[in-house]
């Protein structure tokens, strides 16, 4: 895995990860739980709740911050895959726990 140097609006961090695109979902997942969210509804993402302390785009790079060879990744394309991996994982984990209780 790479490290990957992720920034957007307040956000910045480092991440390892095996894309730029994972990073990105990583910048999602960390806001996410700084914000003290456990679980995503509709209600739920709105402008006290720091998920907007995001820009549209994420900046990700593996040689540091700033840096104008970033990729530029949508926010909401980011969302999108945070979202499916998060009911991927959540059907995964019923049909596991659904199979142990048998």
């Amino acid at each position: 895995m790479a490290k990957f140097y992720v920034q957007s609006g307040s956000l910045r961090g480092i991440v390892d990860c095996i894309d730029a695109q994972c990073a990105a979902v990583w910048a999602i997942q960390r806001t996410l739980e700084k914000s003290g969210l456990q679980q995503w509804t509709d209600d739920s993402l709105d402008d006290e709740n720091g998920m907007f302390e995001l820009d549209e785009e994420i900046f990700v790079n593996e040689r540091g911050f700033d840096r104008t060879d970033s990729v530029s990744i949508e926010l909401h394309q980011a969302f999108v895959h945070w979202y499916q991996l998060r009911k991927a994982i959540e059907t995964l984990t019923r049909s596991w726990e659904e199979r142990l209780g048998e």
